[in-house]
């Protein structure tokens, strides 16, 4: 399994970063930039109010107008709310929606699973990675697709066919019809997720569990592990969903096959001579959520210096820098790992590592590149600085489990034998241990970033992490069926449709269109780009055939539009945060720090969406 490359920040740093620029909104927090918001809506709503209902009203009665319905909202709508009268309309909601055939949405669900098989890659690298990626976003894109239908035309057509009026001459307040609209339409938003949940799990177990037969006539024996320096013995599976396996039986240490397709199987040997048995178990690797714990990285230049970030190896992407490898140099990536105690961590240090590797030779391609670990201990006054190195052999593209216990630990010049070091003789006062990765072959390159070496000490259900993820899809959803539901209290279906569909791009696109708007991503604003794909020019070059003043116009107009979407662009919800997509098909465990910002931005954006909802419904009741 490749690593997880996402930096995570705290739910703590999200809503209060460290660092604060006022000229740059994206380091405010989200915090700040929801009070922000919410002062924006509380005073200039009622403003904008004001100026459009002084068009028909004059001053005078807009200001009685919007002063009143503000007074009626907290000293009779809030005390006379009704939870029975919006459950009822939440009851109308569900029964429209299922009049509206919105369970076609469940039954195209199935129809694609059905012929998924035949676009999905059976042969790819890592199927569960696919499967599970597939499934999640063809959800997420159909109940996505869905919610801005349902929750766009359901006001505006009751209006249209006056059906609105049998309930609005009931004692209905206008909140409870905004809430439940809500209601009604998430209830059957969430029994289609739930079931198509359910069935993207069935339809991904049922395509990824599996097992091969052991071919007993396929072993022999196949040389030694340099860095493990025990015997192999080695074998082979029966081929089974385009892919086998490679079993491999050393003379000490637990058997285990090779990684393909993003997993291994367990394998079990029993007797001995002739009567020796093996056998496999399921997949292993492929449903998982692991939780890891993250150190911080430090690396070191050749000299032993520290420094920010190691070589650079020509690699477009510098999510990853590299450690120089060989014997005359002090090149090295430590990582500084934090509450190690023996109640955490009884027997073994969990340590697992995904490093990649530049090669500026080949040598024996089919074997790793050595590199050593070398366990530390942060404490300055330790009687015992560090252990002797650990050689191991990398492994590129899966992750490479090596626990640390005192079986394997020895001091620093011993090499092994009579004198075991105990493990927690290297943890500091403080619960803290270091662990150095350093490339033992010169010419070779180690490439490190801080989440490629982690501790590993149990894993998450996969089950649990799976539901989590469709929890995530269910908190958009909310998002745009509030969103929804506001822009059609006061827009005909239509255009409440396209401003909820262009709310869903810019939440979905907002660090995009703020690359375009400072310039960062090259082509210029949506004219400039619309000329250069018509005439077929390179977005890095002059824009050519303009002349000088319909350029000016054009770069005008883009400056003036970029300006105001950039700004929405940190008005409106990021939905980008709600994709956890990539930590499930990653098998990582979805953070709780994750699932704490997801619930605090959703529940921030549809408490506002939902009171604007309601004081514009107020407004369109009065004004007609």
């Amino acid at each position: 399994m490749l690593s997880f490359e996402n930096k995570l920040i705290t739910f703590y740093e999200w809503l209060f970063p460290s660092e604060f620029i006022l000229a740059r909104p994206d380091t405010w927090g989200f915090a700040l930039g929801a009070l922000v918001i919410i002062f924006l809506l509380a005073v200039l709503g009622p403003f904008f109010w004001f100026v459009i209902a002084s068009f028909t009203r004059g001053p005078s009665e807009a200001f009685y107008l919007v002063s009143r319905s503000i007074l009626t909202s907290l000293q009779e709508d809030a005390p006379g709310f009704s939870f029975r009268r919006t459950w009822a309309i939440a009851r109308l909601s569900l029964q429209e929606a299922i009049r509206n055939r919105v369970l076609i949405a469940f039954f195209l669900f199935i129809l694609v699973l059905l012929f998924a098989g035949l676009f999905l890659d059976v042969r790819n690298n890592n199927p569960a990675r696919l499967y599970l990626s597939f499934v999640i976003s063809t959800t997420n894109y159909l109940l996505l697709l869905m919610t801005v239908f349902l929750s766009t035309f359901s006001i505006p057509n009751d209006i249209k066919n006056r059906t609105i009026y049998t309930v609005v001459t009931k004692p209905v307040r206008s909140g409870e019809m905004v809430l439940g609209r809500i209601i009604g339409f998430m209830g059957i938003g969430s029994v289609l997720l739930i079931a198509m949940g359910i069935v993207s799990y069935a339809f991904v177990y049922r395509g990824l569990m599996h097992s091969h037969e052991v071919m007993a006539d396929s072993f022999q024996a196949a040389g030694e592990d340099v860095a493990k320096k025990v015997t192999l013995e080695k074998g082979e599976t029966s081929e089974t969903y385009h892919h086998k396996h490679e079993i491999i039986i050393p003379s000490e240490g637990k058997p285990y096959t090779n990684l393909v397709m993003g997993h291994t199987h367990e394998v079990t040997v029993t007797g001995t001579g002739k009567d020796r048995k093996v056998t496999l178990g399921p997949a292993i690797g492929m449903l998982q959520a692991k939780a890891p714990i993250y150190g911080k990285l430090q690396i070191f230049d050749r000299a032993g210096n520290p420094v920010e970030v190691g070589i650079n190896v020509g690699d477009e992407w510098t999510y990853r820098s590299y450690i120089e490898g060989g014997f005359n140099t002090k090149s090295k990536a430590v990582w500084t790992f934090s509450g190690i105690t023996k109640d955490r961590y009884p027997k073994v240090l969990p340590l697992e590592l995904n490093l990649q590797v530049f090669r500026t030779y080949k040598g024996n391609i089919e074997r790793g590149v050595l590199g050593e670990i070398v366990i530390r201990n942060p404490d300055p006054q330790a009687k015992v600085k560090q252990s002797g190195p650990i050689v191991f052999q990398s492994v590129e593209f899966a992750s490479d489990p090596h626990p640390i216990s005192s079986t394997n630990l020895f001091p620093a010049g011993q090499a092994g034998g009579a004198k075991n070091l105990d493990l927690f003789d290297l943890v500091s006062p403080e619960g803290e241990i270091q662990v150095e990765i350093k490339c033992a072959e010169p010419s070779q390159y180690f490439g490190v970033a801080q989440a490629d070496v982690y501790l590993r000490p149990q894993d998450g259900i996969f089950e649990f992490n799976f539901s989590k993820a469709y929890f995530s899809i269910w908190m958009q959803m909310l998002l745009v069926t509030c969103f929804g539901v506001m822009f059609s209290t006061f827009l005909s279906g239509p255009i409440a449709l396209l401003a909820t569909i262009s709310g869903v791009v810019m939440g979905l696109c907002g660090q995009f269109i703020r690359a375009v708007a400072t310039g960062a991503e090259q082509g210029g604003g949506p004219v400039e780009s619309f000329v250069r794909l018509v005439t077929q020019q390179n977005q890095t070059t002059d824009l050519e055939g303009v002349n000088w003043l319909t350029l000016s116009i054009m770069k005008g107009f883009d400056s003036t539009l970029m300006f105001f979407m950039y700004g929405l662009t940190y008005l409106l919800p990021d939905l980008t945060m709600f994709d956890s997509s990539q930590f499930v098909a990653n098998g990582i465990d979805i953070y709780p720090a994750i699932m704490f910002q997801q619930m605090t931005l959703a529940a921030v954006y549809a408490t506002c969406a939902t009171i604007g909802a309601y004081y514009f419904l107020r407004s369109r009741e009065i004004a007609g």
